[in-house]
C-alpha cells in the first residue's frame, strides 16, 4: 500500500507547557525539531517545574506563548506583543497569568523536561476533522494538541489515518521518519490556550470515549535534515497489515489484547469469540469475593464498551476448528470466519479427578462465573467443606468458607501451602494463619473422595471422613486442544516465544493457554502484560519496558502480596515483621508500603500505564459537615462513612486536607487501607496511583478511571466537604 500526503504545518514549542510558534521551515535533528522544548518555567518560590498535567495550579500556563529569536526565547500573553522573559514587564505578566512569579531555565543534564516521550509528534488534518465532526460546538485547533508536524493524508481511510504510519518508515521532504506509538492524551487538551481557545472538557471526554484517549502519533528520526511546509510525504506499508484480527477467548487476556490493539492504533476489524454466555468479566473476584455475590462479577467489557471500541463480540460461540493454511476459524454453529491475525486466549480448564463427579452437585471447581455462583450457594454456617489443593484458590476459599461459618478441611498433597511459589518461611506464616482460624489442615496426603447424593466421603490415613461439599483446587490444565488439533506446537500449553508468537506465522497465544520460554505465571497482571506485548508486536511497535510481576490474595481479612517472580528455593535476605525480601522477589502480609518499595526497586523503568484522565468537576455540589478537623492527622488515611456519598477517604498532606471516594475506581479496594507517596494516593491492591489534587491515575491498570476528589474547607475546627448533589 502506497501512502502519500503533504506537510501542512510545522510547530515548535521552545518552552514546555506553553504555546508555541508556527514555522515555514525548520531544522530536524536526531532528537527532533531544533529548539523544541529546550526551556521550562519554574516556580520562584519552591522551584517546582510548571507542568499543568502534574498540578492543576499550573493550568493557565498554555495561555502564554513562546518563540525563539536570535537573542533567545521571548514570551507573549496575547500572541502579538513579545518580550524577553527576563524583562520586568514580562515577569510581571507571567506572574499575573500564573498567580505567582516564575523564571525561565534552559534544560540540561540535570534538569530535563517532564514531557520527553519521542522526538516528534505528528497529527493529521483528517484526525482533527473527525474530532470536529464528533463535537461540532468545540473549537478544534492544532494548538490544543501541540503537534510538531501537521500533515494532510487525503487518501487514507480511518478517523486517525496517521495510524497507518505506525511501525512504518516514511519520507517527509528530505527526512526519513518512523511512526512509533499513538500519542496518549491528558487534561492538557481541554485547557484554555493562547488567545481565543477556551477551556473545553468536551475535547478530552471525546478523545477518551471515541479515540481510546489517543490522538496523533509519535515519530523517531532516522535521517535528519531541513523541512519545509508543503514537503511531500511518501511511504510504502504492508497491504495486508495485521487484520482482520480474530481473538478466541473472551477472558482477561483476550479482551485486553483487543483493547491494546485499539489503544496502539489498529483501526481494522477485531472479532472476539467467547465460549461463555456472559459478558466478559474478571476472574480474581470469583475466589476473592465468593461471599459477596454483588462483587463476584466484575465486568471486563460491556456491550457499550464493545460498540464504542468497534469490537465484534460473539458470546456463547466457541471456536471448534482452525484452518491455518486457509487462515479461517470455524465456530460451533458452522460459521467460517477468515483472519489475518489470530490471537488464542482460551485460558485453562480446572484439573479434575477422573470418575469422582457423579452429578449430584457436591463436587465443585472454580474457573467461571457459574462455578462461583454454585459454590457461593453452598457456603453456609455449619456446612462441612472439603478442599483439595493448598494453592491460592484453595486458601482463599478455605478462608471465605470459614468466615461464613463452615467447617473446613484442607487437604494438601505436598508438605506446605503454595509450595511451588512460596519459600517455607512464608508458607509457615500462612499455615499458622489458617490454623488460628480453625481450618483443619492435612499435609502430605493422597485422599480418596466419593460423591454421594447427600455429600462427599473421604478416605485418608486410615480415617473415614464426611462433608457436604468438595472443592477441587488442584490447578489447571491449559485449554490447548483447539491449537493441538490445528497443528500448533503444544506441551500443556501453546508454545510461544516471549512476544506471544506461535509456531505458525500470524498466530499468537497469550494468557493461561500460552507457554513462553520464561514459563507460565497465572495471574491477572501477567495476562494484561502479555496482551499489551502481543498487540505492540503485531503492530510492529517496540515492546513495553519490563515490569515486575505482581500478585495478591485476600485471606481472613489479611492481604497477601507478592512482587517479582517467586522462587520457593530462594534464600531470605531480610525480614521485617510479615514482610520477607528475597532479593528477586518479595512477599508481604498487610505491608503495602514495603511491597510498593520493593516493586519500585525491581522495576527496570517506571512505565506509565494508561488510565482515564480526571473528568471535569460536576457543577451541582452541596457542602456537608465531614468530621472534626482534629480527626484528620498529617500523613494518615481515614475512612469516613457519609450518608450523602458512602465511604470517603480523608488525609492531610502538607497541612492541606484532601477528601476522595474511598473505593478504588478500578477494583473493589479501600483506598484508606493504602498510603500516600509524593502527593499521590496509592491503592493497596494493584498500586494504582491517584493525584490527590486532580484524581488523575498514574501507573494504573488498563481501563482504570480517575478518582473523584471532593473540594474541602475548614472552619471553626470542622472539616466540610462539597459532594455531588443529586
Amino acid at each position: 500500500m502506497v501512502i502519500q500526503g503533504q506537510l501542512a504545518g510545522i510547530w515548535r514549542y521552545p518552552v514546555s507547557s506553553l504555546g508555541g510558534e508556527r514555522l515555514d521551515r525548520a531544522e530536524i535533528g536526531p532528537r527532533g525539531l531544533l529548539g523544541d522544548r529546550t526551556f521550562g518555567l519554574f516556580d520562584n518560590e519552591d522551584g517546582a517545574h510548571i507542568y499543568p498535567a502534574r498540578d492543576a495550579r499550573w493550568n493557565p500556563a498554555p495561555l502564554l506563548s513562546a518563540r525563539l529569536t536570535a537573542n533567545g526565547p521571548e514570551l507573549s500573553v496575547n500572541g502579538t506583543d513579545w518580550a524577553s522573559a527576563d524583562t520586568p514587564d514580562m515577569q510581571a505578566q507571567v506572574a499575573q497569568v500564573l498567580g505567582r512569579p516564575a523564571s525561565l531555565r534552559a534544560y540540561d543534564a540535570e534538569i530535563r523536561p517532564r514531557y520527553n516521550v519521542a522526538p516528534l509528534h505528528l497529527l493529521s488534518l483528517q484526525a482533527m476533522a473527525a474530532l470536529r465532526r464528533a463535537i461540532p460546538d468545540s473549537a478544534i485547533d492544532a494548538r490544543r494538541f501541540r503537534p510538531n508536524l501537521l500533515v494532510d493524508l487525503p487518501d487514507l481511510a480511518g478517523e486517525i489515518p496517521e495510524y497507518a504510519l505506525l511501525g512504518v518508515e516514511f519520507s517527509l521532504g528530505g527526512l526519513r521518519l518512523r511512526g512509533t506509538v499513538p500519542c496518549g492524551r491528558c487534561g492538557f487538551t481541554s485547557l484554555p490556550v493562547g488567545d481565543g481557545l477556551p477551556e473545553d472538557p468536551a475535547v478530552l471526554r471525546t478523545l477518551v470515549r471515541r479515540f481510546e484517549r489517543n490522538f496523533g502519533i509519535y515519530c523517531e528520526v532516522i535521517d535528519a535534515g531541513t523541512l519545509h511546509v508543503a514537503a511531500p510525504l511518501h511511504a510504502t506499508a504492508s497491504a495486508q497489515g495485521p487484520g482482520p484480527v480474530v481473538i478466541v477467548g473472551g477472558g482477561q487476556a483476550g479482551v485486553t489484547a483487543a483493547r491494546a490493539l485499539r489503544k496502539h492504533g489498529y483501526v481494522g476489524p477485531i472479532r472476539i469469540f467467547a465460549a461463555e454466555r456472559h459478558l466478559p468479566y474478571e476472574r480474581p473476584p470469583l475466589s476473592k469475593h465468593i461471599l459477596n455475590p454483588g462483587a463476584i462479577v466484575s465486568p471486563l467489557l460491556s456491550a457499550q464498551d464493545a460498540a464504542t471500541a468497534n469490537l465484534a463480540l460473539d458470546l456463547a460461540t466457541p471456536v471448534e476448528a482452525i484452518d491455518l493454511n486457509a487462515r479461517q476459524v470455524e465456530t460451533a454453529d458452522g460459521s467460517i470466519v477468515s483472519f489475518g491475525t489470530l490471537i488464542l486466549a482460551m485460558g485453562g480448564l480446572a484439573r479434575r479427578l477422573p470418575g469422582l463427579n457423579r452429578g449430584h452437585g457436591r463436587v465443585h471447581e472454580l474457573r467461571s462465573q457459574d462455578d462461583a455462583a454454585r459454590l457461593s450457594g453452598a457456603l453456609h454456617p455449619g456446612t462441612r467443606l472439603f478442599i483439595l489443593g493448598g494453592g491460592w484458590i484453595g486458601m482463599e476459599i478455605a478462608a471465605a468458607a470459614r468466615i461464613a461459618g463452615a467447617e473446613v478441611s484442607l487437604f494438601v498433597r505436598s508438605t506446605a501451602l503454595a509450595p511451588h511459589m512460596l519459600p517455607p518461611v512464608v508458607s509457615d506464616a500462612l499455615t499458622a494463619l489458617h490454623r488460628a482460624h480453625g481450618i483443619t489442615l492435612h499435609f502430605g496426603v493422597e485422599p480418596r473422595f466419593h460423591e454421594t447424593e447427600t455429600g462427599v466421603r473421604c478416605e485418608v490415613g486410615g480415617q473415614h471422613l464426611t462433608a457436604d461439599h468438595l472443592l477441587l483446587a488442584i490447578g489447571m490444565v491449559a485449554n490447548d486442544g483447539l491449537a493441538r488439533r490445528a497443528g500448533l506446537d503444544c506441551a500443556n500449553g501453546i508454545l510461544t516465544d516471549e512476544t506471544g508468537a506461535t509456531s505458525h506465522e500470524g498466530v499468537f497465544a497469550i494468557g493461561d493457554v500460552a507457554l513462553p520460554p520464561s514459563g507460565r505465571f497465572e495471574t491477572w497482571q501477567n495476562a494484561n502484560l502479555q496482551a499489551d506485548r502481543v498487540a505492540r508486536h503485531i503492530l510492529g511497535q517496540p515492546a513495553p519496558p519490563p515490569e515486575p510481576l505482581r500478585f495478591w490474595s485476600e485471606q481472613f481479612g489479611h492481604r497477601v502480596q507478592v512482587v517479582g517472580r517467586p522462587d520457593p528455593k530462594a534464600s531470605l535476605l531480610s525480614q521485617s515483621g510479615q514482610f520477607w525480601d528475597f532479593g528477586s522477589f518479595a512477599v508481604g502480609i498487610d505491608t503495602p508500603e514495603a511491597i510498593h518499595r520493593a516493586a519500585r526497586r525491581l522495576s527496570l523503568s517506571e512505565p506509565v500505564a494508561p488510565g482515564t484522565p480526571a473528568p471535569a468537576p460536576t457543577a451541582a455540589r452541596k457542602e456537608y459537615l465531614l468530621c472534626p478537623a482534629a480527626d484528620v492527622t498529617e500523613g494518615a488515611l481515614l475512612r469516613i462513612e457519609h450518608s450523602a456519598r458512602g465511604a470517603l477517604c480523608a488525609t492531610r498532606q502538607g497541612g492541606q486536607t484532601f477528601v476522595t471516594d474511598d473505593r478504588c475506581p478500578h477494583a473493589v479496594a479501600s483506598l484508606s487501607e493504602g498510603f500516600v507517596d509524593d502527593g499521590r494516593l496509592i491503592c493497596p491492591l494493584h498500586f494504582a496511583e491517584f493525584d490527590l489534587r486532580s484524581g488523575a491515575p498514574h501507573h494504573a491498570p488498563e481501563g482504570c478511571g480517575a478518582l473523584t476528589v471532593h473540594p474541602t474547607s475548614e472552619r471553626d475546627g470542622q472539616i466540610f466537604v462539597s459532594l455531588p448533589h443529586p
